[in-house]
């Protein structure tokens, strides 16, 4: 998807506004609903601001009891793009050199703003390291895969106990512990 912005380059100050609906063809993503995108884009100057919101419906795989779940995602989007390429530095091996403002912005290399990569990452560093369908989630017995949620196993009340903490356990029947 892309974004022409020949008319936002004529003034300083110019707004343009983009909304749509698509869904991405990621391999290892699956959408439940379209991503809804919109963007409010403003000439800067030297620079372009992306601001916005990306809303869509994923399906996830909890990552303690192992069942789909769907997972809604409301995400703010603000990014700074430069128009122009900034001066590429000659950097030797072993130099160090002050990273200023400028290095983290992106560069817009054509007439248009390619949406994709900026959707893309926007949806994958808000997804969740360790999904859970819901907080509680008591997973699956270690033992012989009964989803804890659905009812306990016998399994894991004769857990076999690591001979290293027996002293412990001892230690705390002793004292009325759990």
């Amino acid at each position: 998807m892309e974004i022409y912005l020949a008319d936002l380059y004529s003034e300083v100050g110019k707004e343009l506004f983009f909304e749509e609906e698509f869904i991405p063809q990621y391999e290892d993503l699956f959408f439940v609903t379209p991503v809804h995108i919109k963007l409010k884009l403003v000439n800067l100057g030297r620079e372009v601001l992306v601001k916005g919101s990306l809303r869509t419906k994923l399906k996830l795989i909890c990552s303690r009891c192992l069942k789909e779940f769907p997972y809604e995602l409301n995400i703010r989007i603000q990014e700074v793009y430069l128009w122009d390429i900034p001066i590429q530095r000659n950097i030797g091996p072993g130099e160090i050199i002050e990273l200023t403002k400028e290095d983290f912005k992106f560069v817009l290399e054509k007439e248009s703003l390619f949406l994709d990569p900026l959707v893309e990452d926007n949806i994958r560093l808000n997804i969740p390291v360790k999904p859970l369908c819901r907080p509680d989630c008591k997973g699956l017995c270690p033992v012989c895969g009964q989803d804890l949620n659905l009812e306990e196993c016998e399994c894991s009340k004769k857990a076999k106990i690591d001979p290293r903490w027996e002293p412990l356990m001892k230690f705390l029947n002793e004292k009325g512990g759990k």
